[in-house]
């Protein structure tokens, strides 16, 4: 499937983790894209998925429904999770309560936002 106007997902493997590097507007219109990818990525099973937003600039309520279900698709394939926001997604995640997804804003540039693994034990967790 081409990829929508104003979308471009790449997969980098880098030592242990496979990056998703999404970039432009994450909304309606590149939902499925983004949704096809991630499912891409984790029929492999990677031992952490980083979905890097920092290039996102445009984050819909639809986007953001597609990050929580990224985050569903991982834990449930038994990969751990990193979400890198950049400060106009971190912004949105906010927004709509989900300050866990945000925590690598400003200031945690770098930082993890949220890591979990299926078989964890209670929620997922910001990292230090």
């Amino acid at each position: 499937m081409p990829e929508p106007p104003g979308l471009s997902c790449r997969v980098e493997v880098r030592d242990d983790a496979v990056h998703l590097i999404t970039v432009g507007e994450l909304d309606h219109q590149s939902r499925e894209v983004f949704d096809q990818t991630v499912e891409s990525v984790l029929s492999g099973r990677p031992a952490l998925l980083v979905v890097d937003l920092r290039a996102v600039m445009f984050l819909s309520l639809e986007g953001v429904a597609a990050v929580v279900d990224a985050g569903y698709r991982a834990v449930n394939a038994g990969s751990a999770l990193v979400i890198r926001p950049s400060p106009q997604v971190a912004r949105r995640l906010r927004s709509v309560g989900l300050d866990l997804f945000a925590a690598a804003d400003a200031g945690q540039a770098g930082r993890p936002a949220v890591t979990h693994r299926s078989g964890d034990r209670g929620g997922p967790l910001c990292s230090p």
